[in-house]
């Protein structure tokens, strides 16, 4: 059976405000902080009233792990990392280094959206449930990091000294956040550098010096 346009309509309204609210809020934590916005602030940008920001919402530790979410994953549609069109084509290419290549250049990708609102998260840890919500988030990249890498594994071209979990520990040290902003912010490289140094040394630690 399908919706009913009127029920439809309604679907579309909420999915709409509820972007209004994570872009909003987006800006916000990004530009003022997690502690100085207040949900309040986050309604007035979102041009919605405070109840719907708590109806939607309700807290707003809730409005940062939505915001979080969207970056990792580029939008508010509820499709995980794993089946995301990038990820999804990984296994197509003909070789582990192109893999590589391929996987580093959608893991940047990622990094350039989640590294200011993890910044954020991480000034902001001071509070148990935005603490609770850093941890998560880290375990579920490495969860998320260790199926990615899987891809490459699959390709039975690891260096005989690198085992799958090895090579899952060395693409979880190599992108991260905190690696991406050391050498973009600190030292000023720029995405593109970042990138090639990446994937380069990615393909060098678990594949091999030819690869």
């Amino acid at each position: 059976m399908t919706a009913s346009p009127r029920v439809d309509g309604r679907r579309e309204r909420s999915r709409r405000t509820r972007a209004r609210i994570v872009q909003a809020a987006s800006e916000l934590f990004v530009d003022d902080g997690y502690v100085a916005t207040t949900i309040e602030a986050i309604a007035e940008r979102a041009e919605v009233a405070t109840q719907t920001v708590y109806y939607v919402f309700g807290t707003k530790a809730d409005i940062l792990t939505a915001v979080l979410e969207a970056s990792i994953v580029g939008d508010l549609d509820p499709v995980p990392l794993a089946e995301r069109g990038w990820v999804e084509t990984l296994g197509d290419v003909e070789d582990a280094a192109t893999a590589v290549e391929q996987l580093v250049a959608g893991s940047v990708q990622v990094l350039v959206r989640v590294a200011p609102i993890y910044r954020v998260t991480q000034r902001a840890a001071a509070d148990p449930d935005v603490r609770g919500l850093l941890e998560e988030t880290r375990r579920r990249r490495r969860v998320d990091q260790r199926r990615l890498i899987d891809v490459v594994v699959a390709f039975g071209q690891l260096r005989p000294d690198v085992d799958p979990d090895t090579a899952a520990d060395v693409y979880y040290a190599l992108i991260n956040e905190d690696v991406f902003e050391l050498l973009t912010i600190d030292c000023g490289w720029d995405v593109e550098r970042f990138q090639d140094w990446a994937t380069a040394l990615l393909r060098h630690q678990i594949l091999g010096a030819g690869a």
